[in-house]
């Protein structure tokens, strides 16, 4: 489902009526998910939507920006919770890393990768990859494993510290300091981090009511079981005691305990005052 579903921001004044309108226009939806405040009312500004196809994906990223309602949306790739970490899922970034580079041929790293999007500036030694577009690392991410002459290699995405980087791509000089773009970078990392957390706090708080309604639901049906086999067990004990009067009849205590058990076990109904024997019944017990 990674290929097909999408993460979308900014949506804090757009009804989920609007957004399935919009991006229905791109394909079918199998999913779309917007998150509201439901004591509030109040949206969250960030939903999940997944395409019925992964062309459909493809072809709205390929037409960004996107606007509805005059408001520019923010859209990204999401990744899988299985094959992804939480920093990768959160950061956008151009930045792709590829652990212990040097061990693999600098032009067979170089060919393989531009084949997956347009390179911007390429670093064997550190293995760091700039690409023009942020959807192209997230393309990577759900393509791999990746393989170089048959060997598996890597790949991840620059995540952000709190600490300037000097290690920057660049193929001139070693070190230069970070870009107004990373800023922008580690400003929406922070932003998106935040959204994950209140979605994370909102289906916890799902999965908790769905908890108590399971438990309340097993309560009742174990309250209607008790009550049942009480019923069938007391039918059988008054069934047995009328075969034990049919069979003698001239014992008052027999009947009178049948008689007593039967009053109590059914106070509110119009009650039977007697039974009789089958043929078949009577030459069993006989």
């Amino acid at each position: 489902m990674g290929d097909r579903q999408l993460f979308i921001g900014n949506l804090c004044n757009v009804t989920v009526e609007a957004l399935r309108t919009y991006c229905e226009k791109y394909g079918k939806l199998t999913e779309l998910s917007l998150n509201r405040d439901k004591d509030n009312n109040i949206y969250h500004c960030f939903a999940f939507v997944t395409f019925q196809s992964s062309y459909c994906t493809t072809e709205f990223m390929s037409q960004r920006p996107h606007v509805i309602k005059g408001e520019e949306i923010f859209v990204k790739r999401a990744l899988p919770r299985s094959t992804a970490s939480i920093p990768e899922r959160l950061v956008v970034t151009n930045r792709l890393v590829l652990c212990n580079s040097t061990k693999y041929d600098k032009e067979c790293l170089r060919n393989y990768f531009k084949k997956l999007g347009y390179i911007k500036k390429f670093d064997y030694e550190t293995g760091l990859i700039d690409y023009k577009d942020y959807d192209d690392v997230d393309r990577i991410l759900l393509a791999r494993p990746h393989y170089i002459q048959g060997k598996e290699i890597f790949v991840t995405k620059f995540i952000p510290t709190e600490q300037p980087d000097t290690e920057i791509i660049n193929e001139e000089p070693d070190q230069i300091t970070l870009t107004d773009e990373e800023e922008n970078l580690k400003i929406k990392y922070k932003y998106l981090e935040k959204q994950f957390e209140e979605y994370k706090q909102a289906k916890e708080k799902e999965l908790n009511n769905l908890r108590k309604e399971l438990e309340h639901t097993k309560e009742e049906l174990s309250d209607i079981t008790q009550i049942k086999l009480d019923k069938l067990i007391k039918n059988q004990q008054l069934f047995h005691q009328q075969l034990l009067l049919r069979l003698n009849p001239d014992s008052d205590s027999i009947h009178a305990q049948m008689c007593d058990d039967f009053l109590r076990s059914t106070p509110n109904k119009k009650r039977k005052t007697a039974t009789l024997l089958t043929d078949n019944e009577y030459q069993y017990l006989t």
